[in-house]
């Protein structure tokens, strides 16, 4: 008979096989990563299964409430979700831990190069065919302004405005006006307005970083 096991034993055994991560939710392991939450959320498929995912938070903004920059599920060795049942936890955890340590190991430490991210990134995207999708891209767009801003690189900056430039060029005005109930000027105009004063940004990244929760976690950081 399967053993009978609950979602904060499931956490458990995540979190030893990724030390660097700290609980921040009954289904969520986080680390803070400068500008960043990055960790692994227990995704509740059905009442009994729940599916492994890379996530990724802003702490520059002001609600708590916020979208995540991305969301990575972890797959299988065919390349399809790792759904897992709460009984089958001890039978497939092994093999789980596996992909997740080749799909996410180089996220979960204490140095988190942003080359290597941003190319899984793509590669995961270009896997689900994403790439092009405005809804999954306005956040990373965000996410890149916040790193050039960050590390005070005003010609990174410019070179991401031109990617954004190149990139919107692509999108269809009309889909996006029905998603985001603005045009795609208007959404580059309150883009860059967003991310023009750093002092402004690193104010409530600091406020962030402060808040009681999220002050306990364990600490990483982004590299060039």
């Amino acid at each position: 008979m399967n053993e009978i096991i609950e979602m904060k034993d499931i956490l458990k055994d995540w979190q030893k096989q990724f030390p660097i991560l700290s609980r921040y939710s009954s289904t969520s392991l986080y680390m803070k990563a400068d500008l960043v939450l990055l960790g692994l959320k227990l995704e509740k498929v059905f009442s009994t299964v729940y599916r492994p995912t890379l996530i990724c938070l802003p702490l520059w903004e002001k609600s708590k409430k916020t979208i995540p920059i991305f969301w990575c599920e972890l797959l299988d060795n065919k390349k399809l979700q790792f759904d897992i049942k709460y009984q089958l936890h001890n039978y497939l955890f092994p093999a789980a831990i596996e992909c997740a340590k080749i799909q996410f190991g180089f996220v979960f430490k204490e140095e988190v190069l942003l080359s290597d991210l941003f190319f899984y990134l793509n590669k995961y995207l270009s896997y689900r065919l994403l790439e092009n999708d405005p809804l999954i891209l306005y956040r990373l767009f965000e996410f890149k302004l916040a790193i050039a801003l960050y590390f005070d690189d005003l010609k990174l900056i410019d070179n991401i405005k031109i990617e954004i430039e190149k990139e919107s060029k692509l999108w269809e005005p009309e889909r996006f006006k029905y998603l985001f109930e603005k045009s795609i000027e208007e959404w580059k105009d309150d883009l860059y307005r967003k991310f023009e004063n750093r002092d402004t940004f690193i104010e409530q990244l600091n406020q962030n970083v402060s808040d009681k929760k999220i002050s306990k976690l364990k600490s990483a950081h982004l590299l060039f």
